[in-house]
């Protein structure tokens, strides 16, 4: 049986760990389960491409994020990943004033390769969808197995 996640945790634990360029965009986590989790980017001029709509590079960091996270529910923050595929296509422009929230789904839970996907939205409108492929890279010899995760 799953152990339950802590989402109060995870959300806090998230809020203090954020690289530098996830601060950048503003990307809040919402909402982490096995295998799953949801993200917002609020709507902001210093996001937006010449047209005013969210650009494609933002959108794009916002899937690879998110899936992370999902990933992250599973196998804990301290694995070795990389994105080793990503592939977004961008259904309709995400306009102002709406927020995006994306939601990342794990399909498939390797040892190596973890497969899945990313639903964005702008509103009730699908702006984005992504297909994401991580590499788990082995951890050295020598160093312990951790059992962290943003639980």
């Amino acid at each position: 049986m799953k152990t339950p996640i802590d989402v109060g945790k995870a959300i806090r634990t998230w809020d203090k760990q954020k690289a530098n360029f996830v601060q950048t965009l503003d990307l809040h986590l919402e909402h982490v389960e096995h295998g799953k989790a949801t993200m917002r980017m609020p709507y902001r001029p210093q996001v937006a491409n010449g047209t005013g709509a969210v650009h494609g590079g933002a959108i794009v960091s916002l899937c690879d994020t998110c899936f992370y996270v999902a990933l992250a529910s599973l196998y804990g923050h301290d694995q070795p990943t990389a994105t080793a595929s990503l592939t977004c296509s961008f259904l309709r422009p995400a306009l102002p004033p709406h927020d995006l929230l994306a939601h990342a789904t794990v399909l498939k839970a390797g040892r190596r390769i973890v497969y899945g996907e990313v639903n964005v939205y702008s509103g009730d409108t699908l702006v984005a969808h992504a297909i994401l492929s991580f590499l788990n890279s082995p951890k050295d010899e020598g160093e312990p197995e951790s059992e962290q995760s943003l639980e």
